[in-house]
């Protein structure tokens, strides 16, 4: 039979929350480890005169807390290779947030028996502490594991351990991403012991409190936070009884114009460089993502996790070399391997999957995205002047098709598919370019006017010779801009 580990735990506080099995199990062994002796129940078991050994020594020597665990879970193999019966001791409840015995029993339960006995936890005293009843839900999480774990401020969070003034202020910062700065929580310390205290203080003052090794962050549910369950619940509150009339008229058809109009606007932040609008017109965007959603739920076509969990499988799917074995050398391979497994997913043929693009991309896209694709099957000029050659000559074929007056629109369509394609070799992209250079005329023109109203002149009025003429000076006004010679500033203006 294997020699033998048991974990037992100290409970929350003093002797008297110890379970009566666990102490007999540590008043009956030889060899006692614990994993630290700063607390209440193991400096009881001291005064009792009891024989441990403790890890304490540790914290000190080594850098980092796995580090500790994985020192621990190594001197308690040695220790149960030699002794048939071993007993290791944590405060608490051996498996809640005890990251050593995790250790442990991943590591030695195959040569040795590893037996984690019942205790109380600290959240037994801490249902007792504060008016929560955990038929509400809650969420128990370490300090360091606050982002990206799913909280969505409905439920309680508990975060155990905020042992200094440090860890209370990175607590802070990663409560404030989902909760209101001003949201109330508690901060309990030394449960179930007479020195127990709860005190309640806003979220913004949270590191400004005392803390040690049994201070307990909590915070209640609150119906502003911060989530993507936020979100779904404001748009099927909208779309229900009592809602937004408009919003629950809408239907999938009624939302396509929004949904290029947003998609239009993130751009038109992007190319402004103006990351809080961009911020703005992204959730614009996503809202437009979860409208159609909930408008599918409702006709029970699919649900917001069903578009969550396609677009997950897919990057994954898409990824080997990521979350698979394949490997690649470079961009290009990535690319490769992204077509062929689209492919295989949509069941296509060759010929049939050749252009397969979604209907309605805009004409520039489609361009690239046709050029592209044959130019994977080697049909492709070899280097720039081709397609540079291919533009004067389509430009040519143009002003026969204009002398003609036959033919115009499609070699004018000529034109435009040989800029694009001189576009991939000079690393333009033709969308970006041209919405740059409407822009640009835009804001010209716009100058044009002021400078004209300055002259106590308006465009309207003006001929053509003149508004050249007011064209040229902000067209100049543009460049002095762009090489920092702003004419009115050396002139004191």
């Amino acid at each position: 039979m294997s020699n033998v580990l048991h974990v037992v735990g100290l409970g929350p506080a003093g002797l008297e929350s110890m379970t009566l099995g666990d102490y007999r199990v540590l008043k009956k062994a030889q060899r006692i480890f614990l994993r630290t002796v700063n607390h209440p129940c193991a400096q009881d078991l001291l005064a009792e005169g009891l024989q441990v050994e403790s890890f304490d020594y540790l914290y000190e020597q080594e850098n980092s807390f796995e580090r500790v665990y994985e020192e621990i879970v190594n001197r308690l193999e040695k220790e149960c290779e030699r002794y048939p019966e071993v007993v290791y001791g944590v405060p608490g409840h051996p498996t809640v947030a005890e990251r050593s015995v995790v250790l442990l029993v991943d590591k030695l339960s195959e040569r040795f028996q590893v037996k984690v006995h019942p205790a109380l936890s600290f959240l037994d005293p801490l249902f007792s502490a504060i008016p929560m009843d955990p038929v509400e839900g809650f969420l128990l999480r370490n300090y360091d594991a606050l982002k990206g774990s799913g909280i969505t401020g409905k439920e309680w969070l508990i975060v155990p351990q905020v042992y200094d003034g440090l860890i209370a202020s990175e607590v802070k910062l990663d409560l404030m991403d989902i909760y209101p700065d001003e949201v109330e929580l508690y901060v309990v310390q030394a449960l179930g012991t007479k020195m127990q205290k709860v005190l309640k203080c806003p979220l913004y003052l949270l590191d400004h409190q005392k803390f040690d090794h049994l201070t307990t962050v909590v915070v209640p549910p609150c119906d502003e936070g911060i989530s993507m369950t936020k979100l779904l619940e404001v748009m099927s509150t909208l779309r229900g009884p009592g809602g937004c009339p408009w919003d629950a008229e809408q239907t999938h058809d009624s939302l396509k114009p929004y949904l290029i109009e947003e998609s239009y606007e993130v751009l038109e932040a992007i190319e402004a460089r103006d990351m809080y609008n961009l911020a703005e017109e992204l959730g614009d965007l996503l809202l437009q993502v979860v409208f159609h959603a909930q408008v599918a739920q409702e006709a029970g076509e699919f649900q917001f996790r069903d578009v969550l969990k396609s677009i997950i499988e897919k990057m994954i799917r898409r990824h080997p070399h990521v979350f698979g074995d394949v490997r690649v050398k470079n961009s290009a391979e990535v690319l490769s391997n992204w077509d062929q497994i689209k492919k295989e997913e949509k069941g296509e043929h060759a010929e049939e999957g050749l252009f397969n693009f979604p209907k309605g991309l805009p004409a520039l896209m489609l361009a690239v995205k046709t050029q592209k694709k044959v130019a994977k099957f080697g049909f492709d000029w070899s280097d720039v002047n081709g397609p540079l050659a291919k533009v004067y000559e389509e430009l040519r074929e143009l002003e026969e098709a204009m002398a003609e007056q036959k033919g115009i629109q499609e070699e004018f369509g000529d034109v435009l598919f040989a800029l694009v394609n001189l576009s991939r070799f000079i690393k333009c992209d033709p969308e970006d370019s041209l919405r740059k250079a409407i822009r640009k005329f835009q804001l010209r023109f716009l100058e044009m006017e002021k400078l004209a109203a300055r002259a106590g002149e308006k465009l309207g009025d003006l001929t053509l010779q003149k508004m050249d003429h007011y064209w040229e000076m902000a067209k100049s006004k543009e460049k002095n801009k762009e090489i920092g010679n702003n004419p009115e500033i050396k002139a004191g203006v």
